[in-house]
């Protein structure tokens, strides 16, 4: 079973994306999925009014579903702080961005909110 468990503090955000330039004007978050007690995978997702983007997801692109449960993780998070829009650019994880109802645009892939989570789960 995965479990994925939130962070909003940045110091630790900080500690599991060391590469993170973090912006004042912005509210972070992260997810980790922990299955069996070790990290599957990890994602950022940085606010900033209505919109919140997708910046960072390490995990395998082999388990989609482990994909898709952090970006619907993400997609949460952001709307419990007032995000409508979301916007990511990580072409690793397209197929499932794409499936989850995002459109692509220029490379950038883009939804609302309320429509991608929108359905049941699990949607592979």
């Amino acid at each position: 079973m995965v479990f994925y468990k939130p962070y909003s503090d940045n110091s630790k955000i900080a500690e599991w994306f060391p590469q993170t330039d973090f912006s004042e004007d912005a509210v972070y978050g992260a997810y980790t999925a922990l299955e069996s007690g070790a990290v599957a995978g990890k994602c950022l997702v940085k606010i900033a009014g209505t919109a919140c983007e997708i910046t960072d997801l390490e995990a395998s692109s082999a388990d989609p579903l482990l994909v898709e449960g952090l970006i619907r993780s993400a997609l949460h998070f952001a709307a419990n702080r007032g995000a409508y829009a979301a916007v990511c650019r990580l072409h690793s994880v397209k197929d499932v961005l794409l499936l989850l109802g995002f459109r692509e645009e220029n490379g950038t892939f883009n939804g609302t909110i309320p429509e991608l989570l929108a359905g049941s789960c699990c949607k592979h």
